[in-house]
């Protein structure tokens, strides 16, 4: 066990208080592909069951398909071509096979998508199957909290963001609420009043000789100062673990809050 994980487990133990949730309206925003649509409705599903917040709409945002557009229409969803959000596509970023992973990060940076101040973005494989409040009635950002630790990370931020103080455990937990007003400041300390865009600026600092070399949830989560911090309480499960919403409830939720099917898990089967 490393020392994160057992900082993790100390922290997961500890007995918190419950929060009052923000009766305030949020969005939810979920980048896609097509690939995401086996996970997506338990996704959905646990979006509409477990978040304690009035949802306004629930967005798609993804390449011109029609499987994800069917998808939209299918279980009353917002549907939005991903080159609109930024005005430009994965390719634009030219990183091969990593473009498609940054972009969807920038879009969920972005706060082009909704009409809420507020919008949740949640990873298209990750399942909420006990409640969870992300906006406390006193307006504290709700951050899950988990033991992942990927230094390129940290090392991207500081390039970014010198002085910030970062966070004994992750922020990497698939989901996290965006404030608009947040991102704009964000947005304006990276561009630092200079010629390029907060996004161009991230990418300038990309470090092209990893394959994951930046994380918008770390990045955002150590930089919002108001906050409240939950411990993820997940648990990763192979695609041959996957039922019916329900009785994935019923079998994970004594002892976990979320479920997540990754991708890589799909692949090694």
């Amino acid at each position: 066990m490393t020392w994160r994980e057992l900082r993790y487990r100390l922290f997961s133990w500890r007995k918190f208080p419950p929060i009052k949730p923000s009766d305030d309206p949020i969005d939810v925003v979920i980048p896609v592909v097509a690939k995401d649509l086996g996970t997506l409705p338990l996704c959905i599903e646990g979006v509409r069951r477990q978040v304690q917040h009035p949802i306004e709409n629930i967005y798609l945002v993804a390449p011109d398909d029609e499987r994800v557009k069917q998808f939209c229409r299918e279980q009353g969803l917002v549907y939005v071509e991903e080159t609109t959000v930024l005005g430009f596509g994965p390719k634009a970023l030219n990183l091969g096979d990593r473009s498609g992973w940054l972009f969807q990060q920038f879009i969920k940076l972005s706060g082009g998508v909704g009409t809420c101040r507020h919008y949740l973005c949640i990873d298209a494989d990750h399942v909420l199957i006990r409640p969870h409040v992300f906006l406390s009635a006193a307006g504290e950002t709700v951050f899950y909290m988990s033991y992942e630790c990927h230094q390129p990370y940290y090392d991207n931020i500081l390039r970014l963001i010198p002085e910030l103080k970062l966070a004994d455990l992750s922020y990497v937990a698939h989901k996290m609420l965006f404030s608009k007003a947040h991102l704009e400041a964000l947005h304006r300390r990276l561009e630092q009043g200079g010629e390029k865009a907060w996004w161009e600026v991230v990418l300038e600092s990309y470090d092209r000789t990893q394959g994951s070399g930046f994380s918008e949830f770390e990045l955002y989560g150590n930089f919002v100062q108001k906050k409240l911090l939950r411990p993820w309480l997940q648990k990763r499960l192979p695609n041959k673990k996957m039922a019916d919403y329900e009785t994935l409830r019923r079998r994970y939720s004594g002892g976990r809050a979320s479920l997540t099917f990754p991708q890589y898990m799909r692949q090694n089967q």
